[in-house]
């Protein structure tokens, strides 16, 4: 957990010090720095400790509202009174919080979606507690298959509120736009085991966020028919993963710099893409050689990636992809001049610690924009750029690659030379060059063939 947010407005109440208890003694900011690792229902308990601690918990920047460890338990016959039960306290609990919030966590059975009380929820965490960051997550048995009963049904306009930034739905069936209405507040929407009766549906609930920057996409279709579009020039990190087929994928991002693909079954022919920063190299899509269910990912290396608040990428992949214990391909389009995406870079190849069937890299080539004092990418590609990796990269492809280039040279040499990473295969593209840029390029390929540790490498153009 993250500790408390220092812009949460201050208490107005003055409590009477015990000398008896030493607690009151304590500031309220080290109170709240205990409460930030605790959860929101032991954090919730501790108001029985001492007058001191009867708000302070009111205070804190996130809540987690979970009756899923409760129902876990709890006998499928006895399902439905324990979550009203638990419902209740947890009205209580948001009624009694003070202040706004950060972040809003919400775990809750279905009956919560048919009597309103989930709609309540929303309105009063959204509307009077300015919740940036909302999870809705809905509680489903493994026995319990799609039941109407699941159906997200919520009043027009839900989520169009302005403090609301990130929107997080987990176990819903949806079978419309309408609480999606106007949200152009929205930059991330994360889709997760969600049903939907068509892709065509799916596409009208997109078209109604026009400002995401961010979309996580974990969907099964109930036809498989029909064509999923997703139309928005905002958008800059998509993930995909459907559990089953559709006929067509069209994704037009102008400015998409990260496309991650879990596990989709679209026939490349069948999936178009508009995305100018995305480099899709053809031959080694989803279907070939029946892996459709092996993670891609095609990574601009951008500024975007670089923003603090844009992390989201971080956390996704590098939880999603390490945690599917699969290889995988990893295309990226990076310029090695700029320590910045170089760093990047290091943290994507990280990621991928069980190894990749292939790694495709683009050489961007643009101005250098060096702050003064700032060293050089050769100065830290001449270090070792994975000090704590063991990575196995079978196949690597080179595009763009200028032999010319000090930095784009010492980068290669070092991905190769270092003993951690081990690469079977190196491919560089030298075919489509003038002939002074594919003179300098099969020189500089000449020269890696000679370095003492590529005995075990095989290094051609093609």
């Amino acid at each position: 957990m993250t500790a408390p947010s220092s812009s949460s407005p201050r208490r107005n109440h003055q409590y009477p010090i015990d000398d008896h208890d030493l607690i009151s003694k304590l500031p309220d900011e080290l109170l709240q720095m205990v409460l930030s690792n605790l959860s929101t229902e032991e954090a919730v308990r501790t108001s029985v400790l001492s007058s001191r601690w009867v708000d302070v918990w009111k205070w804190r920047s996130y809540l987690v509202l979970d009756m899923n460890m409760v129902l876990d338990s709890t006998p499928k016959e006895r399902l439905q009174q324990v979550s009203v039960q638990w419902a209740r306290l947890m009205t209580k609990v948001i009624n009694n919080h003070r202040g706004r919030l950060e972040r809003c966590t919400i775990q809750h059975y279905k009956s919560q979606c048919k009597d309103g009380t989930l709609q309540s929820w929303i309105d009063s965490v959204t509307g009077l507690k300015h919740t940036k960051d909302l999870t809705l997550i809905n509680y489903i048995p493994a026995i319990r298959h799609y039941k109407r009963a699941n159906l997200l049904s919520l009043h027009p306009y839900t989520f169009s509120h302005h403090s609301l930034s990130s929107l997080s739905l987990c176990g819903f069936s949806l079978i419309g736009p309408d609480a999606f209405c106007k949200c152009k507040n929205l930059k991330t929407l994360n889709l997760i085991n969600i049903v939907i009766s068509q892709a065509s549906v799916l596409s009208g609930v997109l078209a109604a966020f026009s400002s995401l920057e961010v979309i996580v996409l974990n969907v099964n279709f109930l036809n498989p028919r029909g064509v999923l579009k997703i139309e928005n020039n905002n958008l800059k990190f998509l993930q995909l993963s459907y559990l089953n087929e559709i006929d067509r994928m069209e994704v037009y991002a102008t400015c998409l710099d990260v496309l991650a693909i879990r596990c989709i079954k679209v026939k490349r022919d069948n999936f178009i893409l508009v995305a100018p920063n995305i480099e899709v190299n053809k031959n080694s899509w989803l279907d070939n050689h029946s892996r459709n269910d092996c993670p891609h990912l095609y990574c601009n290396v951008s500024s975007f990636l670089a923003q603090v608040e844009t992390n989201i990428w971080h956390k996704i992949l590098g939880s999603d992809f390490i945690d599917m214990r699969r290889y995988a391909y990893l295309s990226v389009s990076v310029d090695i001049t700029d320590p910045k995406e170089v760093e990047i870079l290091e943290e994507v190849l990280l990621m991928w610690t069980n190894g990749l069937l292939e790694l495709e890299i683009f050489f961007k080539h643009k101005k250098s924009h060096r702050e003064e004092g700032e060293c050089s990418t050769n100065d830290r590609t001449h270090a070792k750029l994975f000090p704590n990796a063991n990575l196995r990269i079978y196949n690597v492809r080179l595009y763009n690659f200028d032999g010319s280039n000090e930095e784009e040279f010492a980068f290669v040499s070092r991905l190769v030379m270092q003993k951690p990473v081990i690469v079977l295969n190196m491919m560089i593209e030298t075919s489509s060059f003038p002939p002074t840029k594919k003179f300098n390029a099969e020189a500089a390929v000449a020269k890696l063939m000679e370095l003492k540790y590529y005995k075990n490498v095989k290094i051609e153009c093609f």
